[in-house]
This record gives structure tokens, sequence and C-alpha cells, in this order.
């Protein structure tokens, strides 16, 4: 008996790792005819991803008991909804006389390690199942009550938590797990990364044909199992699966992308259950294609699956590019097929076609023979989706405005200072000026991301006013003429007058 006494102490404070392969969410009574004075009192675990949703534990009596109900003084026998004990319970240390009294002189692993003969025997030879229960974690405790003596055995929906104890006349149970958060992602600078972040890593503005990187941190909490890591991306990212990395490696038991998400990332439990406080780093690479919109973020979200069927919130970060956009117009008259009032200026204007555009930046100049602080002139362009900057401006992307007087968009910027430059000028007409534009880092406002301008082309001929004579010429030479003129007709008046 002393030695019963002394290993029922241990199993008190036991929790190990096993998870339900169902949830049922409605709460139960103890089955009639089983009732007692008797009870177990839950403890509820730490909630760290705040959803306080809903945990069910599932109650099994394993053993039948005796006691007074006021002393430690328990003795134990076969249940016989359980039947006889099995060869595993026999040989992880369980034993029943002729009588029917049970003792026990194996071992269990208090660190809950689910590969424990004792442990996994009780799991498999227990079907007295007295109920199932539910609470939230806000709720603080669940309790049971009406219970018939007996030694009892306990799992939970989170997947995390089996304990093995005696009711004598009440147990209490901590739970001592932990309900995971939701995983801590952001986007991170990386080599080919071109753009800008916001302090928190949620938000950036990246260039189309260039890659964005994420860094998630998933908490291992007490009773971790079952952890499953989903990833999914939106169109306009694409994935570089090459690019994923999982710190530490050992935790990972398979990477099989599963229906619906972009990645997915399945752990191993028994991994989870000897590493509860650590932390799993995954990163990994997406390119910025130029399916992503502007004013509609490109999303990339992430999520964890815990336990019985349980996910957390997700973590969500955002992806921009921004646009600028154009429309030619030229000077009408009220009444003129196409022409359309301005309110701004109350003037009317109409479409022109035919005007080529191509945007500038300047950025440092890093070629050898460069001077210390010099800068070039660059020009945009996209091919298959790629955005490149060249230095020869016939290398340019150039847009065309058409019969409406619109241009293609120049997508996929990141924040910086343009210059929109005319470089195909219709016959006719004069050049238009330089305009500049600035999209602004840490503002993800549709105003910012989406810059719009109105370029107007006057018609006629500019002759140059700098840099040359221009008509300056024809005046000079006609005033000496009027000039000699009036000297030769003095002098020859002179001449009549002698």
């Amino acid at each position: 008996m002393k030695k019963m006494k002394k290993i029922f102490a241990l199993l008190i404070a036991m929790v190990m790792v096993l998870g339900m392969s169902t949830s049922v969410f409605a709460a139960a009574t103890a089955d009639s005819g089983k009732g007692g004075s008797a009870s177990i009192t839950i403890t509820l675990p730490t909630d760290n991803a705040g959803t306080d949703e809903a945990i069910t534990y599932e109650v099994y009596k394993v053993f039948d008991a005796t006691s007074d109900g006021t002393s430690s003084a328990i003795a134990y026998t076969i249940d016989a909804a359980n039947g006889d004990l099995t060869a595993a319970m026999t040989a992880a240390g369980f034993a029943v006389d002729t009588a029917g009294n049970v003792t026990f002189n194996g071992s269990m692993v208090v660190t809950g390690d689910p590969t424990d003969a004792a442990i996994a025997a009780v799991a498999a030879y227990a079907k007295d199942k007295v109920g199932e229960f539910t609470a939230k974690p806000s709720d603080g405790t669940l309790q049971i009550t009406g219970l018939q003596y007996g030694y009892y055995y306990i799992t939970t929906t989170t997947g995390t938590l089996v304990t093995i104890d005696s009711t004598n006349p009440n147990a209490a149970v901590q739970d001592k797990n932990e309900i995971p958060g939701k995983p801590d992602k952001k986007i991170v600078d990386g080599a080919d990364f071109v753009g800008s972040l916001d302090d928190a890593g949620k938000n950036a503005i990246a260039q189309v044909g260039k890659k964005v990187y994420f860094s998630v941190s998933i908490d291992v909490v007490k009773g971790a199992s079952n952890y499953v890591f989903h990833d999914t991306m939106s169109d306009g990212l694409a994935y570089d699966a090459n690019s994923l990395v999982v710190d530490p490696a050992a935790s990972v038991a398979n990477t099989t992308t599963a229906q619906g998400d972009t990645l997915t990332v399945t752990f191993k439990n028994d991994w989870l259950a000897a590493n509860a406080g650590k932390k799993i780093t995954i990163t990994y690479a997406a390119t910025v294609t130029n399916a992503a919109i502007t004013v509609n973020a490109e999303e990339n979200t992430a999520s964890l699956d815990y336990g019985d069927g349980h996910t957390t919130e997700t973590d969500t970060v955002k992806v921009y590019n921004a646009t600028i956009t154009v429309t030619k117009d030229q000077p009408a008259k009220e009444g003129e097929e196409g022409a359309v009032l301005n309110e701004e200026d109350g003037k009317y204007y109409k479409p022109l076609a035919g005007a080529g555009f191509v945007i500038a930046k300047t950025v440092d100049d890093d070629s050898e023979d460069a001077e210390e602080g010099a800068t070039k002139t660059v020009y945009y362009k996209i091919t298959n989706n790629v955005v490149t900057w060249v230095e020869d401006i016939n290398q340019a992307t150039e847009y065309k405005s058409d019969s409406t007087g619109a241009i293609t968009a120049f997508s996929g910027l990141v924040d910086g200072t343009y210059t929109l430059i005319e470089k195909t000028v219709p016959a006719g007409y004069n050049k238009a000026a330089d305009k500049e534009f600035e999209i602004k880092a840490g503002n993800y406002t549709a105003a910012n991301l989406v810059q719009t301008a109105k370029v107007t082309n006057n018609s006629g001929t500019e002759l140059p006013s700098t840099g040359g004579i221009g008509t300056t010429i024809f005046y000079i030479i006609g005033a000496i003429l009027v000039i000699g003129a009036g000297v030769v007709l003095v002098t020859r008046r002179r001449m009549n007058a002698n």
C-alpha cells in the first residue's frame, strides 16, 4: 500500500502530450448510474492567442476505487467497462491480484513524453468515458462533479494535455499547457529588396520584379502539439520555394503544401514536447509581380494550427507598389468635337494622341571613374513584368497617348522622386515641360501610391529665344535697312541743295 501511495502521489502531478481525434463542444455531465460525491477541478490554460476559444476535455475512468472520502487510504480495482489489463498495461508495470486489486510497479515519465509506455498504455486501455466538458480560458476553472471515486484519465482538444489522477475525494488538475499566439510575421530587408518598410515590418512599398523577404516567429508553448504553419499569398506575390528556411531544421516533419496554401510547414510533436519555451523562425521570399495592385495591397497571411483542430488568428503583412498615370490633351474651343470644360481654369480641352512619355530619376553614380557624390539620370524600363533602370533614354519604355489622351500607367514603382519627360512630341505642337512626382515612403494611401497628371500641348511652332539668334536677326537687319534708307535720303537732299 505504501508503494501505491508513492505511485499515485507522482501521478497527481503528471502531464503528457496526447491529442483527441475529434472536437466536441457540447458540455456533458457524468453518465447516469455512475454518480458519486467526487469531483475534478481543472485550472484552465494560459491563452496567449487571446481568442478565448472553447476547450473540450474528455474524462475517462481507468480504475474503480474505494475510499472513506476523508483520508489518503484508497484501493483500486478493475473497471468492468475497461476489462482485463492489456499486455501493454502489464508490460508498463500494472498488475492485478486474485482479489481484483490493482498495483503498479513501473514508472512514468513526468515530462509527459507521449512515448512513455505507461502513459501510452493507459491512453489505449481507458474505454469508460464519463463525458465531455467544455470551458473557455477566461472561465478560469472547470469543475466536474458527481463522479465516482476512481483513477481518471483526462485529455483536451488543445491536443496538449493528458493527466492521470485519483478522486479522493476531489482532484485538482492544473492544465499546464498554453494556447499559442498567432505567428509574428514581418517583412524584412533582403539582398534583392528595392523599396521601403515601415518600422513594424507590416507594410512595404516594393518594386515590381524584385523580391520581398518575410520572417515569421512561432512560440513553442508548454504542451505544444500538432503545430502546422500555413501561409497564403495573393496573386501579386510569386513565392520562391527555394528560399524557405526553418530554424531549427530539426523541428520540421514535412513541408508538403496543403490545398489553398502557398506554403505549409508541419512540425514534429516529439521536438515540440522537448523544446517548450523556444522559438521557431521561418524565413522565405516572394517576387512582386505586375499583378500587384497598389490601392488593394498584396497580402501575405500566416496562421498556426495547433492541438486538435484549433487555429490561431492570422497575421498579415501588406506589399504595395506605386503607379504614375498621365492623360494628354490640347486646348479646344467650346462646341468643338471632343472638347471638355475644365472646371479648375474654366477652359476647354480635348484629347491629343501620339505624344510619347518616359520617366526618369536621379541616382548615385557608382561607376569606377565617377567623382565622389556624382549622380546620373536613369530611365524606367519594364520587360516581362520586371522593372529596371537604363542610362540611355532610347532604351527606356515609352508609352504614347491614344485617341482618348490616355497612356499606359508607369507601374511597379517604389518611393522616390521621378520626372515625367515628353520624348515624342506630336507634329505641330510644342513640347510640354517636364513634370516632377514624389512618392513618399511610409505613406500607403491611394493619393500617394496612384499619382496622376494631365499634360497639355499647345499647337504652333516655338522658335528659339535662347541658345541661338532666332527671329532677332530679322529685326536687326530690318532696322539697319530703315536707318540706311534714311541716311541716303538726307544725303541726296543736301546734294541737290548745293
